[in-house]
């Protein structure tokens, strides 16, 4: 997962960018902004091709590049 801008939350489904560490969680965001949410790093994994696909269509801004 080195490298990658997104993971799956395994225990939601959810696909999110990690924004911090602590207390032994992780904390993401949805792609876009929203309400961050805990998690376990061992219930992370990397994104399939198409969540990852999916999330940067929701990551970007319309009409413009980050």
């Amino acid at each position: 997962m080195h490298g990658d801008r997104y993971v799956v939350d395994m225990d939601t489904g959810r696909v999110g960018e990690i924004v911090g560490r602590y207390a032994g969680s992780v904390f993401m965001r949805p792609p876009g902004g929203g309400r961050e949410w805990a998690v376990a790093p061992h219930r992370l994994r990397a994104p399939t091709e198409a969540e990852r696909r999916r999330a940067e269509m929701y990551g970007t801004p319309v009409g413009g590049e980050r």
